[in-house]
């Protein structure tokens, strides 16, 4: 699992190790995955902290090399670690783009196509990618991270196809604002946009995603407002224009 250090990265390994996954977690900062290791150290599965910065080639060897070494193989994937950035696109050096992209979409793909041969040896193997509302619907403000994860949702597509024939499923999950430390990390942030929406707890979206791991499903959008988001945009996406327009 990618960007396990904190958020719903961090929930999503409890919960999971909780249950008896045995994880890779991967995160830069070593103090938060040995803190998250200790925590876990009496649950009923293992965690494996890898630290570093998953757009290295790299550090996504090594992650996937640790799970060959200490668990025999891969039957699950878990692509969470992201990054965001806030302000005007027009505004904003070129340098914002491709470092949003490099995390949220360039370090999934090549990590899932790096991980193909030993998902394919794996038990009913699955990846996960933690996409966002925003794949489904740009706002303005945040046009690096909704393009990153429109992206994620067009390779999760194409692969969901692909990976049928290999016997490898494929999740893709939607959560809209969450309580996390997302905006305080995030590029060029300057305090929370739309302040008055409130976020879903970490450990409660992360225990939406365990239950679609076990359920199969290949899509989830999590949360009634994301889910307002994601169906008005379909339905009524002139509507939606106009009303986001006002915050451009």
């Amino acid at each position: 699992m990618t960007g396990a250090s904190s958020g719903i990265g961090r929930a999503l390994a409890v919960e999971l190790v909780r249950e008896g996954a045995r994880l890779v977690v991967v995160a830069r900062r070593t103090e938060q995955l040995e803190k998250l290791a200790s925590e876990l150290a009496a649950a009923p599965g293992q965690v494996e902290p890898v630290a570093g910065d998953i757009t290295s080639p790299e550090v996504r060897s090594a992650l996937l090399e640790r799970a060959q070494t200490e668990f025999g193989g891969l039957d699950l994937l878990i692509n969470n670690a992201g990054t965001g950035a806030m302000g005007r696109f027009v505004e904003a050096a070129p340098e914002r783009l491709r470092k949003v992209m490099e995390v949220n979409f360039f370090a999934a793909a090549e990590l899932t196509r790096q991980a193909v041969p030993l998902l394919k040896a794996g038990q009913r193997p699955i990846v996960v990618n933690v996409s966002s509302v925003l794949g489904h619907r740009g706002v303005p403000g945040c046009a690096e991270y909704c393009a990153s994860k429109f992206a994620m949702h067009g390779l999760s597509e194409s692969l969901r196809a692909e990976f049928t024939q290999l016997g490898i499923d494929l999740l893709v999950v939607s959560p809209a604002r969450t309580e996390t430390e997302f905006f305080d990390v995030a590029i060029d942030a300057e305090g929370r946009p739309w302040p008055g929406l409130h976020g879903w707890p970490a450990d409660r979206v992360a225990r939406q995603i365990a239950l679609a791991i076990r359920k199969g499903k290949h899509e989830i959008v999590i949360s009634p407002g994301g889910k307002a988001l994601v169906w008005s945009s379909r339905l009524f996406p002139g509507i939606v224009d106009r009303v986001l327009a006002r915050y451009g």
